[in-house]
């Protein structure tokens, strides 16, 4: 397929944040000594149309942080299909993630789920298997737990990157339920906010239509609401073993055992 002929949507509310984080992992493919590489995305970046508007959240700070997200996000699933290889993997609010071309087609079965304007502009540039499939729906139509397929539930690993957040508390809750009920004993992988997020990014967010709405204390808050922690990691923390990339804002390590910045980002890995 010619991608420099198709014509992308310009998306509102939450959709529109897809463009930053694939921005991103463009930007790290192609920098030296990068964290990850995505030839992809590089691929399908050029037939994409960046929204200007977007600009005042796309900061080198913010670059590296949704880039080393996706590599860590990378490294649980290569660590999940390395003693799971009958694995099923389901990525929600999946964006134009190219997480599956990456590092997950060993996996027995991956589908990606999103609202439908961006599972439109994924089939214009992938094609589906019997291996894997785009699923074109909201994360809180609950019906799309019905297309994963049934097999023991620890060969199961859910990613729920850059998601979560943008869901009301009670959403959040409730998805939580619904996969205690359907998949006990599951991997589930997300990231959750709090801290400084709370602050001028909410705003920024907010003002394009794409308000957060759960944000977290600390990974203690996750106990309450039926999750078993693995491991729990700081984002900003893991951001600061990469200071060739950190530039100008090499006072970051100091600050970043602080709770407030400590707690902005935290990367969950989790039993249900």
């Amino acid at each position: 397929m010619n991608h420099s002929t198709l014509t992308t949507t310009v998306f509102s509310g939450v959709p529109r944040t897809l463009l930053l984080t694939t921005r991103a992992r463009v930007d790290e493919h192609y920098r030296l000594h990068s964290i990850l590489h995505d030839p992809m995305i590089a691929e399908w970046w050029p037939a994409l149309t960046w929204d200007p508007v977007l600009d005042g959240l796309y900061q080198p700070l913010s670059q590296l942080g949704w880039a080393l997200r996706a590599h860590i996000f990378d490294e649980i699933v290569q660590r999940h299909l390395a003693v799971q290889p009958q694995a099923v993997v389901v990525e929600l609010g999946a964006g134009l993630s190219t997480r599956y071309y990456r590092v997950g087609q060993q996996s027995h079965y991956w589908l990606e789920l999103d609202l439908p304007e961006v599972i439109h502009l994924r089939q214009q540039f992938e094609t589906e298997s019997d291996r894997y499939r785009l699923i074109p729906r909201s994360v809180v139509d609950w019906s799309w737990l019905d297309e994963v397929p049934d097999g023991p539930p620890e060969q199961l690993l859910i990613l729920a990157e850059g998601l979560l957040m943008y869901l009301e508390p009670d959403e959040v809750q409730t998805f939580i339920t619904q996969l205690k009920q359907r998949f006990a004993g599951a991997t589930l992988v997300f990231d959750a906010v709090g801290g400084l997020t709370r602050g001028r990014t909410a705003k920024q967010l907010a003002s394009l239509d794409a308000p957060l709405k759960w944000f977290i204390n600390h990974e203690r808050d996750l106990t309450a609401m039926g999750l078993t922690v693995v491991e729990a990691r700081s984002l900003i923390q893991e951001m600061c073993h990469y200071r060739d990339h950190i530039g100008v804002y090499r006072w970051v390590p100091w600050l970043s055992k602080l709770p407030p910045l400590r707690n902005s980002s935290l990367l969950i890995e989790s039993r249900v």
